[in-house]
């Protein structure tokens, strides 16, 4: 189960609670309490094993562990609270409440983190929500690449040596990269984005094989990968076409023989918060 498809299994998860609850509570005659024990059960068993051969992170079964739970004893608790006296039959209590309204206002939360990750923040929404970033005397850029970074090479220890030793070798090799997109990239809109790549004698680095994935973290079926060709030495573009607007990670890899090159920078397409 991919992160995408959290509100998908959210939802036929607590629909499937719902309809066990009304078959055990309505038509199989069993007391509020025991309806919800039996759709608990059933419902996590199922949830637990489709789990564990899908296993997405212990966040997102942490999500789903919390939404079936309380799909299962909501409808217990408001069927059981209102089958006490009969001066507060259809009365719910102020107990029961509280815990449905604390569980509504989760629903809400976890329901609006969900739709941000998947889709992104509107430019409106980070300005009026978000903090604006202190950039004291930089100015606003479309495209950069900060530095020399060996992409993934910190996923595990083992490989933390062959990290250090790739950013020694770039910093020595003195590989040089320039420019980014030729204009303001839009959603949707295919845009030239170019390099230019020197070395340390500012002499171009030409006939290198050049690899450029434009990353999406909160939906990798939306990442773009392309080769740059080389246009004439030193300089490799393509016309590039991203889906959405907001921040890209972009990862770069250079390659010429046995020379590896790869530098990690961010993007923003569309408009940016003012």
């Amino acid at each position: 189960m991919e992160n995408q498809n959290i509100a998908f299994t959210l939802g036929v998860g607590v629909l499937a609670s719902l309809a066990l609850f009304f078959l055990f509570y309505k038509v199989m005659k069993r007391p509020a309490k025991l309806a919800s024990l039996l759709t608990f059960l059933v419902v996590q068993a199922v949830y637990i094993a489709v789990a564990s051969l899908h296993w997405a992170g212990l966040d997102v079964f942490a999500i789903h562990f919390s939404f079936f739970t309380m799909a299962a004893i909501v409808p217990g608790i408001i069927v059981g609270s209102r089958r006490g006296s009969d001066t507060d039959k259809g009365r719910l209590h102020w107990g029961p409440g509280i815990i449905i309204g604390f569980f509504m206002i989760l629903v809400i939360v976890d329901s609006t983190i969900i739709t941000l990750a998947n889709s992104g923040a509107s430019a409106d929404f980070i300005r009026k929500f978000l903090p604006q970033p202190h950039r004291e005397g930089v100015q606003n850029v479309v495209s950069a690449f900060p530095g020399t970074v060996a992409n993934d090479y910190q996923k595990k220890y083992s490989q933390y040596n062959n990290y250090i030793a790739q950013l020694k070798t770039q910093k020595e090799r003195g590989w040089q990269v320039a420019d980014g997109w030729l204009e303001k990239p839009q959603p949707g809109k295919p845009t030239q984005f170019r390099i230019h790549v020197t070395d340390k004698a500012g002499q171009p680095v030409s006939s290198a094989k050049v690899q450029l994935s434009f990353l999406r973290p909160s939906n990798k079926a939306q990442d773009v990968n392309l080769e740059l060709l080389e246009s004439e030495p030193g300089f490799y573009g393509q016309m590039v076409s991203l889906p959405v607007h907001g921040m890209w990670t972009m990862v770069l890899s250079i390659q010429r023989g046995d020379e590896i090159h790869e530098i990690k920078g961010e993007t923003w397409v569309g408009e940016e918060p003012q």
